[in-house]
């Protein structure tokens, strides 16, 4: 399946060139990464703090608690990332979750080596809102992923049964009770004593992600862990010593 998929996008590229996902140059057929980006847009590295997702001298999260066990991600959302991330999402550059889902994936294998994971799912939107933009972006980033770890999308765990306020329009006070009952299991059985590895696009203050991961909890999985595709922190300057 995966090697009918490449083979479809090599015929597409014929009418359709491959971008840079993060600068849009043009690129040989399936290449979604230039030389230049691939050395410039930095990636998030060890040491890690699983509690927040950022580097250890980047981290301010105090080690605060959430329902999900931890959260990973390969890119801080800032300059070329937040370009390419909006792309993906409002865009319609739907190409851009291969390269993405495969960069989540390889952060996976780094981070979580260690944990067997039962199934995938992710952050689901409501029908209106999908039927609107015509796709789910952290449903796609699942299948990427699901394909480079080998574990099983599960498409139909949780549901989104209303729309509420854009969270990037709240404070932090107010985005934690904005998505309250907003998510729901749709069959307990489905995520019992399972270890899930729960998928999305951008974290800002993890609320959406904490939110699914109680109700996933609160249906009985043993484990809930977290893959982004970038997240927000501040990636401290790296001062060079001075000469002398």
């Amino acid at each position: 399946m995966f090697e009918y998929k490449k083979a479809v996008e090599r015929f597409l590229c014929i009418f359709f060139p491959s971008r840079c996902v993060f600068c849009t140059k043009v690129q040989p057929p399936l290449r979604l990464e230039c030389s230049d980006c691939k050395i410039k847009v930095k990636t998030i590295e060890e040491p890690i703090c699983t509690y927040c997702g950022c580097e250890k001298e980047d981290c301010c999260c105090k080690k605060s608690r959430k329902f999900y066990n931890g959260i990973v991600s390969p890119y801080y959302y800032e300059d070329k990332v937040r370009h390419a991330m909006s792309d993906f999402k409002f865009g319609e550059n739907t190409v851009a979750a291969r390269l993405l889902g495969e960069k989540m994936a390889d952060k996976a294998k780094e981070i979580y080596s260690k944990i067997d994971f039962d199934i995938i799912t992710f952050v689901p939107m409501t029908d209106k809102k999908q039927r609107k933009r015509g796709y789910n972006q952290s449903e796609l980033l699942a299948k990427e992923i699901s394909e480079h770890l080998n574990i099983a999308v599960e498409n139909n765990v949780l549901i989104k049964i209303y729309e509420n306020d854009l969270q990037h329009g709240l404070n932090a006070y107010l985005r934690s009770g904005n998505i309250i009952g907003v998510y729901d299991v749709t069959d307990r059985d489905l995520v019992k004593d399972k270890t899930i590895l729960l998928c999305d696009d951008i974290k800002t203050t993890g609320e959406t992600l904490n939110e699914c991961a109680k109700m996933l909890i609160i249906n009985g999985a043993a484990q809930v862990w977290c893959l982004v595709g970038a997240l927000t922190g501040k990636r401290k300057k790296q001062t060079s010593p001075k000469e002398g």
